[in-house]
């Protein structure tokens, strides 16, 4: 009994309840300051400007869609989606007349090569289509897979939920997901 400390003497000897104050108000500023930087770095996709680079583009006054096609390049912040046609699919009848054309793109679906890249992730499909509400990336085709580092997943469908940072891949038939983790690429200290 002699080398332990009761929790009662912890709490009333005053140097060391001082030290706990004080480590837990550290602790505490330094969680805070980490919630505040993610809160004001997470910009909806929306809002974000989105850059076309492509060989052709058809629209029309009366629809609510654009295509891109050939060699396209959709860049919007740090991803950018590379594929033989993009389309832009933008809101219907919206209320809010007086808001930006960005603000009003409800999906974006790419087909034929492609090819997404997000940071260090990287992703390769027959077709993707990615939903600016709800940031989501769904990729499919003969054998779509996602990319980070030397890991990898493939499966006949991923879903990608950029908000969440969660990734489903679904299997078909005798086509069955498939991974590869490499501990060298700290996927989970990334995150």
């Amino acid at each position: 009994m002699s080398g332990e400390i009761s929790v009662k003497t912890l709490i009333f000897n005053k140097p060391a309840f001082s030290f706990l104050f004080f480590l837990s108000f550290v602790c505490f500023t330094f969680f805070w300051q980490i919630a505040v930087t993610e809160a004001k770095t997470q910009t909806p996709a929306g809002e974000l400007p989105l850059h076309i680079v492509s060989d052709k583009m058809v629209a029309q006054k009366d629809t609510s869609m654009i295509e891109f096609m050939g060699n396209v390049k959709a860049t919007r912040a740090d991803s950018v989606v590379f594929a033989d046609s993009i389309k832009i699919y933008y809101i219907e009848d919206n209320k809010d007349k007086g808001s930006d054309a960005q603000s009003n793109v409800k999906k974006i679906v790419s087909t034929g090569n492609v090819k997404y890249v997000d940071g260090d992730r990287k992703a390769f499909a027959d077709k993707a289509v990615f939903t600016t509400k709800d940031e989501k990336l769904i990729l499919t085709g003969k054998s779509p897979k996602l990319i980070t580092g030397s890991s990898f997943v493939t499966g006949k469908k991923i879903t990608f939920f950029k908000l969440q940072d969660k990734v489903i891949v679904e299997s078909e038939g005798s086509k069955r997901v498939e991974a590869l983790f490499n501990p060298e690429d700290n996927i989970t200290e990334k995150q």
